[in-house]
């Protein structure tokens, strides 16, 4: 069972993995979040970016943004599946240690961390 985000860092993202089917419905679930929480809306990738398996677009937050916006892209997500991870300056560990998720786990392609 994946771990509930926990706020232990000053800095996160939060990557919206979505499909074809649902690019519409992350694209306004981030705008919104945007909006709503302050948080940075980054580009939506209609392809595999970094180490994501899945189409996404990437929210950045604060960790004082933290603890409003996460339970609101969960009761939000409608299906989609979302990876919450710190920025602690150390990729590979983001992307593990420091790394929940909101929805199904996707394995990622870690390879590009040195993993």
């Amino acid at each position: 069972m994946p771990r509930h985000p926990v706020n232990l860092h000053r800095a996160w993202h939060a990557h919206i993995y979505f499909d074809a089917a649902s690019v519409e419905q992350a694209r306004a679930l981030a705008t919104q979040a945007g909006e709503l929480f302050k948080a940075q809306v980054g580009r939506v990738h209609e392809k595999e970016v970094g180490p994501h398996p899945r189409w996404s677009v990437q929210l950045a937050f604060s960790g004082q943004t933290f603890d409003a916006l996460i339970p609101w892209l969960d009761a939000h997500r409608d299906g989609l599946d979302i990876l919450v991870h710190g920025l602690s300056g150390d990729d590979l560990a983001d992307h593990t240690d420091h790394a929940y998720w909101l929805g199904r786990d996707w394995p990622l392609k870690l390879e590009m961390f040195g993993g």
